[in-house]
């Protein structure tokens, strides 16, 4: 029972809506600030009448702050554009097994569906975390969709979570079950033919059950809460309860005492006897029947319909087929639940306040007894000028308070323009004129337009408003238990770059809050392989929410990688070592075109498309498109060249795979070791002298090789020096996951704010607080040229990761 409104017989007390309180507070502070000068506290003194009149019109304010939210808004829908709905900020991507099933279960031909693990056949296989498998039920009673299983990856790969995938999708063809016995049915039953179709929806429930969908309403008269409701992805069809959902699990085997239960719990159902389960012309069983793992059950209606026999009081009965299909086909009509939804129906909509004018001020001076000669009333035309003069200045010195309240009750009044942040608008002060507001002050104003004119001016943005606005933003983001750090505005600056610094932030802060139903709900989410990658829309919800958190700018934008998409294909052409090593060109041919050159070699595994950088050759050297293709050869896109001496070259692909630059890291030097037949290697690493690596892109060095010692500036191989590299790259041998919970960011460090070291510290500890915690970031700077070539790469993959 609902609790009625009434308004309470006591006022508040030690509050701003109680009079008494505020008089005698305001008594108590005249005492401590005039007590020696000002000792009659009585009604009868001028001083006291004012401070009443004070006292009751802040009650007044008091009285309008103590509206509900809605009111403070008013009617402005723009400011209700910025409180998020439950169904928008508490709902998020699919991240639980049990999320997944319900994206799926949502789709229209989709019965049920359920999610694995993909198990390695092989224990010398290493098969990455991550990987699921899904198996998809078909809806009967909706028609079949010829390309269902491509409806299911694309709504699954929308919601995929980072580093996760989806190896395989299945959808299961349907494995017929028949059941047979004899059904002793109660004498009192009326009518056979709907007993024995309930009997028939009963087994079938149990063999598939139907998954139900619920309204909003629904749901909250069975007693869930809010927060319950809407902890989950959004569906298309309604809400799914999580208790239900986890009853029905994929069974792979049939009980005869579970299903003679089900069965006993029609009304009119008296023994079931001789109970036989089987699917086609398979052995049945009567304890135990194991259901083929391929495929998911239904009953054999027809089937079951023969090889059951009803009795009564030992009797065997004839059962009108007809009939009886008739009833079940409608019982089974009935579980089709799926429709969309009403907004109303899956969301619980904020009601619009009330327009209270809440600005609208009468002014104190109205409130004074009549013998004082302001307010509306006024003097007498026949009263003398010494009192027309004292009147006024009691007018002046009133005006004060009213000018102070009034802009407080505007200030009110604009509740919805200081916690906004879907516009422009960063002041955070108001104010109102007392024009037509306060009688008689045309009569004390020097100048009614310099009078507004100061208004305006004082209403203007200042450094003030800046620092309240950024605490108001401040305030709406630990709601949401978020903070925003100074440090993204990089180096410190002084003067006027403070203002603008001030002015960044509050937009970054404007920003992040306008996308937070989005980077929220979906910080764990992967971007959408299934359509083309842009930066700006589809890419993981923890890219857009580092860089709002950075403030990133056009010219710092960086990359992020799932290792667990770089997992090995079927598909794959080269391994990680053919990409920066180099290959030998025996000699240099014309072709009878005449428009390309071939190069000779002993072997290579180019294919044509390819681009190849020509080396060691000078009137040949630069970047060519493979063209054509044999087993001891391949043509480059240019012509024969007969002023060239040297016949020989070596060649390099140079659309070097993404894993390269994150799998492995650069060698800046290659020279001679004190240690003969040693050569030193300048890198950063986190080597050990026995530790075995690979080396790439260093033709005379690319190899496997063991590290003979260690330097904080490099490390040493055993092989002897033969000349001077300024690139290569650097890789562990020894074999390790590469692909499981781990991410990969990077970030130009040539490029804007990221040339101040601070700025970088701050990316990085950023980075590692927003990354979820069961995932492991690596984070990785490049110059310009590397992350120009990894730019390059990174396209190349997403482009054939769409393919797949």
């Amino acid at each position: 029972m609902s609790t009625p409104v009434t308004i309470p017989k006591e006022v508040p007390q030690n509050s701003a809506l109680s009079y008494d309180f505020l008089r005698s507070e305001g008594i108590k502070t005249i005492q401590q600030l005039a007590g020696d000068s000002w000792t009659d506290h009585n009604t009868h003194d001028p001083g006291i009448t004012i401070l009443e009149q004070l006292c009751y019109t802040i009650t007044d304010l008091a009285y309008r702050l103590d509206y509900d939210i809605q009111d403070l808004l008013g009617n402005n829908l723009e400011a209700y554009n910025e409180m998020y709905s439950p169904a928008t900020i508490l709902t998020n991507s699919a991240i639980t097994w049990s999320d997944l099933r319900k994206v799926v279960i949502d789709i229209k031909g989709v019965k049920n569906a359920w999610i694995e693990k993909v198990i390695p056949e092989d224990d010398t296989v290493l098969t990455p975390k991550g990987l699921y498998k899904v198996i998809v039920e078909k809806d009967d009673l909706v028609e079949a969709t010829s390309n269902l299983r491509q409806i299911v990856k694309q709504r699954l790969l929308a919601c995929r979570s980072l580093c996760e995938d989806f190896e395989e999708i299945d959808v299961f063809d349907k494995q017929k079950i028949q059941i047979g016995g004899t059904i002793e049915v109660s004498a009192q039953s009326d009518d056979i033919s709907r007993l024995v179709a309930d009997l028939l929806f009963k087994i079938q429930s149990y063999l598939s059950p139907a998954i139900r969908f619920y309204t909003l309403q629904e749901l909250l008269h069975k007693n869930k809460r809010i927060d319950e409701i809407f902890d989950g992805p959004v569906l298309e069809h309604g809400f799914i309860d999580d208790d239900e959902l986890a009853k029905h699990d994929r069974k792979l085997e049939i009980h005869a005492s579970d299903l003679i239960k089900e069965m006993m719990d029609v009304k009119g159902v008296v023994t079931v006897q001789e109970l036989l389960i089987q699917s086609g012309v398979s052995d049945g069983k009567n304890w135990v029947f194991y259901l083929d793992n391929t495929k998911t059950p239904t009953l054999d209606v027809k089937a079951t319909l023969q090889n059951l026999q009803f009795r009564i009081q030992g009797l065997t009965i004839t059962i009108n087929t007809e009939q009886v299909l008739h009833h079940y086909n409608n019982k089974l009509t009935s579980l089709i639940t799926k429709r969309v939804l009403r907004p109303t129906e899956k969301d619980r909509l904020i009601s619009i306040g009330k327009d209270r004018n809440i600005a609208t001020y009468y002014s104190l001076q109205n409130q004074f007894p009549v013998n004082y000669g302001i307010g509306e009333s006024g003097l007498p035309d026949s009263t003398n000028d010494l009192r027309k003069a004292q009147t006024k200045q009691l007018i002046a010195y009133l005006t004060l308070f009213d000018q102070l309240l009034a802009n407080n009750f505007a200030q009110v009044s604009n509740f919805h323009k200081l916690v906004a942040f879907g516009d422009n608008n960063n002041t955070t002060y108001a104010t109102q004129s007392l024009v037509d507001i306060v009688p008689g002050l045309q009569d004390i104003l020097v100048s009614k337009e310099q009078y507004e004119t100061y208004l305006n001016t004082s209403n203007s943005l200042m450094q003030e408003d800046l620092q309240r606005k950024n605490k108001f933003l401040n305030h709406l983001l630990a709601r949401f238990g978020e903070t925003f750090s100074t440090a993204a505005l990089g180096e410190h600056q002084e003067g006027n770059q403070i203002a603008n610094n001030a002015q960044k932030l509050i937009e970054d802060k404007k920003r992040f809050l306008q996308q937070y139903p989005e980077i929220s709900a979906y910080r764990g989410k992967g971007f959408d392989y299934g359509k083309s990658y842009t930066k700006d829309e589809n890419c993981s919800g923890l890219e857009k929410r580092i860089a709002l958190k950075l403030g990133i700018e056009d010219t710092e934008q960086f990359l992020m990688v799932e290792h667990l998409l770089l997992r090995p294909q079927s598909q794959d052409k080269h391994s990680l070592e053919t990409y920066y090593q180099q290959g030998e060109i025996t000699g240099l041919e014309v072709v009878d075109t005449q428009t390309n050159t071939k190069c000779m070699v002993t072997q290579h595994n180019l294919v044509v498309g390819e681009q190849i950088r020509i080396v060691q050759n000078e009137t040949y050297a630069g970047i060519y498109t493979v063209q054509h293709v044999n087993e001891e050869s391949f043509e480059i896109d240019t012509p024969f060249r007969t002023e060239g001496i040297n016949n020989t070259a070596n060649w390099q692909r140079i659309q070097p795979d993404v894993r390269h630059h994150l799998f492995s890291e650069p060698i800046t030097l290659f020279e001679a070791s004190p240690n003969t037949g040693h050569t030193i290697c300048t890198a950063v690493h986190e080597l050990q002298a026995g530790d075995t690596i690979t080396i790439v892109g260093a033709h005379e060095y690319d190899g496997i090789h063991t590290v003979t010692n260690t330097t904080a500036s490099g490390f040493e191989i055993g092989v002897a020096f033969d000349q001077e590299y300024t690139s290569g790259r650097y890789m562990r041998s020894e074999e390790k996951d590469l692909y499981s919970l781990q991410l990969s960011f990077v970030f130009p460090k040539g490029k804007g704010r990221y040339k101040d070291p601070v700025f970088q510290n701050f990316v990085e500890n950023t980075v590692r607080e927003e990354t979820p915690v069961h995932l492991m970031p690596y984070i990785h700077w490049f110059d310009d040229q590397e992350m120009e070539d990894f730019t390059i790469a990174h396209k190349d993959f997403m482009a054939s990761k769409q393919q797949q």
